[in-house]
């Protein structure tokens, strides 16, 4: 009965030298002499191989050792570009509402050419070549100087790529709470992204479809036309602002802000984290293609700029808008647009009264809204030639009220309210709401130099050559301001 307690304590001891000597069984108190012997042969070569391998491992530290400050400097190297994470992702945020909704992650690491196409110049457009100058002309004025060097890396681009679709998701996702208010429709429409908003006929009447069974969506649908109505001649494309200005004001100054008098909006609002006080092309085009986005069958904004459910090509829709805006920023209808929208959002200025007036083929619809604001800046400038002969008539009458013997009396005609930009008289002469100043006063919206310096004072961009020229006329212009305790201005003067 002994012996078989004795087996089973072997058997125990041999299990448990099993694990610490690689498998190599240590036999019991009981084992024979040639048993200890084989066994501790074995142990020696089993110390061999861990001795082998022991000097290995000590060759394999050397090397590591040795090419471990090369792995520092790498180290050191993206240690130096995370420093700049907080400033890249702030300018990366503003550059996708502000700027450009759909950048070019191959022309994000392009150097500045020496000699750019101005990011606010009408030659923006004109070929391939023009477009990726301007492109980069615009990125290098967005972000700071102390960005620039930092701007060619791989870093850079991947980050602002993630920043940009991040920054839009979250905007999104605010305005779907929102946008019932916005567009006055039911916000279950909205609300619940599911929704089946296809089948909405009010939400298809503002996307301009005609037919349930063939969903063809616009390039330029009726939501963005005053009273919702499709103008055919495209004279008064956006002239629906105020709702663009909601999209906006939303984003910019929060949900709350389009509840509440103050338009000034909290410390946490994007207008004062990013120092927003006036629109651009890139921002007014922004909120036109996420109005329709709102009211689109597609549940969730893709990166690739293409909607899921509509097809919708989101990404063409900013180009065009963005082209139309920029190109014809100087025109009187869009300076019109732009600073209604400034004063619904920021109370900058009193607003002026606008005139009212299958995807489509987008070159088409692009090249006849151009040409329709052509005619109308020519139209502008004839209205601007009268009014300088009015002006003329006018200054050669009051000389002749001067003269003794001469009657004094002087026939004028009625002067209508002069619409004022920050208390600024934009009116050339009587009977007209242009002006070739106005363009210089409003212009600040394109200029990247007009976006007050976030992080930090020393590090803005330096303002575009256009806005440098128009720095004499604004001070010019200035002359004109109307005192809040009623003093007539220059003009009005001369017209008494």
């Amino acid at each position: 009965m002994s012996q078989p307690a004795a087996d089973s304590s072997d058997s125990e001891w041999d299990i448990d030298r099993d694990a610490d000597a690689g498998h190599i069984s240590i036999p019991g108190p009981s084992a024979s002499k040639g048993e200890l012997l084989e066994t501790l042969k074995a142990l020696q070569v089993h110390m061999q191989k861990l001795q082998e391998e022991n000097r290995a491992i000590k060759e394999e530290n050397k090397t590591l050792h040795a090419e471990k400050p090369k792995q520092k400097r790498r180290a050191d190297a993206h240690d130096e570009l995370s420093v700049h994470e907080d400033i890249i992702s702030i300018y990366a945020r503003k550059y996708g509402m502000m700027i450009e909704m759909f950048p070019s992650s191959d022309l994000l690491n392009k150097c500045l050419p020496d000699s750019p196409t101005p990011f606010d110049s009408t030659e923006r457009y004109r070929a391939a070549s023009t477009q990726e100058s301007s492109f980069v002309d615009e990125l290098y004025h967005h972000f700071p100087k102390s960005l620039h060097k930092v701007m060619e890396s791989s870093y850079f681009s991947d980050l602002v790529m993630k920043c940009i679709p991040d920054a839009r998701a979250n905007e999104i996702k605010k305005l779907h709470g929102v946008a019932g208010d916005i567009f006055d429709l039911p916000s279950k429409y909205f609300t619940n992204t599911s929704y089946d908003r296809a089948n909405v006929p009010k939400i298809q009447q503002l996307l301009g479809v005609t037919s349930s069974s063939n969903l063809t969506y616009k390039t330029f649908p009726p939501v963005l036309f005053p009273n919702l109505k499709e103008d055919k001649s495209l004279k008064t494309i956006f002239g629906n602002w105020e709702l663009l200005a909601q999209v906006l004001k939303a984003s910019l100054q929060g949900i709350m802000s389009l509840h509440q008098a103050s338009s000034g909006g909290g410390a946490h609002t994007n207008s004062m984290k990013w120092s927003v006080r006036q629109v651009m092309p890139g921002s007014i085009a922004w909120a036109a293609v996420i109005a329709i986005f709102l009211l689109s069958p597609d549940t969730e904004f893709s990166s690739t700029g293409i909607g899921k459910r509509s097809t919708i090509s989101y990404k063409e829709l900013f180009f065009n808008y963005k082209k139309v805006l920029v190109t014809k920023w100087n025109t009187k209808r869009i300076i019109q647009i732009v600073t209604n929208i400034n004063h619904f959002i920021f109370k900058a200025a009193r607003p002026l009264t606008l005139d009212s007036a299958g995807h489509e083929d987008h070159t088409d619809a692009i090249d006849r809204a151009l040409v329709v604001l052509d005619m109308e800046s020519s139209d502008d400038e004839s209205d601007a030639s009268k009014s300088a002969a009015n002006a003329a008539d006018s200054e050669c009458a009051l000389e002749s009220i001067s003269q003794p013997g001469l009657s004094t009396h002087l026939c004028t005609t009625e002067v209508p309210p002069v619409p004022i930009v920050n208390n600024i008289d934009i009116s050339v002469g009587p009977g007209t709401g242009d002006s070739k100043e106005a363009p210089d006063v409003v212009q600040e919206s394109i200029s990247s130099a007009a976006m007050a310096a976030e992080v930090p004072r020393d590090s803005e961009p330096e303002p575009s050559s256009r806005w440098k020229q128009a720095k004499p006329r604004g001070r010019k212009a200035a002359a004109n301001i109307t005192p809040a305790s009623g003093t007539v201005n220059r003009a009005t003067q001369s017209r008494k």
